[in-house]
């Protein structure tokens, strides 16, 4: 966390730093209740704009049908589930176990600021490879009671728009200042924050670009997610044929291109040995996602089955001729690579199977770097994992691939913390 936000917090007295500390919670807590709510009023009110901004993303982007309604729906649950408000409870359940000693053995009483700390303005530099990919980072900043200025993807320009018209109409148009498509008509103001998701191949020429037009400072802060892929850990051939479902979901899931898509899969069951449940499990994924982007088709159980791209018939020729273990349904791959020669991924539609024990997964952590989002395992149990990732925190059930809550960590980072003053 970076102290700039704290009141000279390593001079301030403990009790009143735990009493500004409460008084910071209470705040977020009730600004997460009524976020949720006006949230929750966005789907579900006729004219709050959604179904423009759904039939805009239909029309107007590479996103489908199914990808966009899947997203919402999963949005929309996590808001019901009340995540917002358990974002905040978590972050001050750890706080007051901080400062709570320190409560009990100060006696003094001090007076505290109702806004004990400086509110940032923070500048967000949306992704648009998924439908509202762009959300939480905007949501965190209205939780900690900062200023959002929004930089919009071209590739999803409606829905995180019509939300943010949508909460200025509900009262927050004081934290929400502006927002906008171009990157050249982004507000010069005292940014103290830029939160950067995206392709690392752009940030250098990007941070050039708002520097030289005076939009921030060289020295402002960022913070920059860059994670393209996540992997997944399967055990043994039973738990693959259990959850093959689950896999395949997390794997084709939004094209693949989500940094919380599978790129790879460790094993200690080589691919030939379970050809059979993830190719039926492949097939029937990616039959029912063309059903759902084309619902009035009558080839569809055909098409799914053809190889549509003419690299994915080259790659399959390659891989016979080298004799490569692999599977191949539409224009999704699936190969076999040994743990030496297995590539980081890098084409969203063609998935790295590696037979090896768990104990490798160490290695790929460390060779893959900041381009590996999350590790998923197969089942309710994830003992087998423990140790051997020193401190690599991403470690999910496959259930949350595509679903996670709204306060999972992109790139191990927890978004509140790192924006909010006593939280350290």
């Amino acid at each position: 966390m970076d102290n700039t936000v704290l009141p000279n917090s390593s001079q301030t007295n403990p009790i009143k730093l735990s009493k500004a500390y409460k008084n910071w919670a209470k705040q977020t807590k009730d600004r997460a209740l009524l976020l949720q709510k006006h949230l929750i009023e966005w789907f579900e009110d006729e004219q709050s704009g959604m179904q423009t901004a759904i039939q805009q993303s239909i029309s107007g982007t590479n996103f489908t049908s199914a990808d966009i309604h899947f997203q919402l729906s999963s949005i929309k649950c996590r808001l019901e589930a009340g995540d917002l408000v358990r974002w905040v409870e978590q972050c001050d359940g750890e706080e007051d176990q901080q400062l709570g000693q320190t409560e009990q053995n100060e006696q003094e009483d001090h007076e505290v600021d109702s806004q004990p700390y400086e509110q940032m303005h923070v500048l967000c530099i949306h992704a648009g490879n998924l439908p509202l990919v762009g959300l939480q980072d905007a949501l965190a900043v209205l939780l900690a009671g900062h200023y959002y200025t929004g930089k919009i993807s071209r590739k999803d320009p409606y829905l995180l728009v019509s939300i943010l018209k949508w909460l200025v109409q509900r009262g927050w148009e004081a934290q929400i200042q502006d927002w906008t498509i171009e990157t050249t008509d982004i507000p010069a103001t005292n940014y103290q924050k830029v939160l950067f998701s995206g392709s690392e191949s752009s940030l250098t020429t990007l941070k050039n670009i708002l520097v030289k037009a005076d939009i921030i400072e060289s020295q402002t802060t960022w913070l920059n997610r860059t994670a393209s892929f996540s992997m997944a850990y399967c055990p043994n051939k039973e738990m693959v044929k259990k959850h093959a479902s689950q896999l395949i979901e997390a794997v084709v899931r939004h094209g693949g291109k989500g940094c919380r898509s599978v790129g790879v899969v460790v094993c200690p069951v080589g691919l030939n040995e379970l050809q059979n449940p993830l190719e039926e499990a492949l097939k029937s994924t990616l039959v029912v996602a063309e059903i759902e982007a084309n619902p009035d088709s009558k080839i569809l159980k055909q098409e799914a089955k053809q190889n549509k791209l003419t690299s994915v018939a080259y790659k399959k020729a390659y891989s016979l001729a080298i004799d490569r273990t692999f599977l191949c349904v539409g224009d999704w791959l699936i190969e076999e690579h040994s743990v030496e020669q297995v590539p980081e991924p890098r084409s969203n539609r063609v998935v790295y199977w590696v037979k090896a024990d768990v104990e490798v997964l160490g290695s790929l952590v460390e060779r893959f770097g900041l381009a590996l989002q999350s590790i998923y395992y197969l089942g309710a149990d994830n003992s087998s994992l423990e140790g051997l990732l020193n401190d690599f925190t991403n470690i999910e059930s496959i259930d949350y691939a595509q679903r996670p809550p709204l306060y999972w960590k992109p790139d191990g980072v927890d978004i509140l913390r790192y924006l909010c003053p006593f939280i350290i």
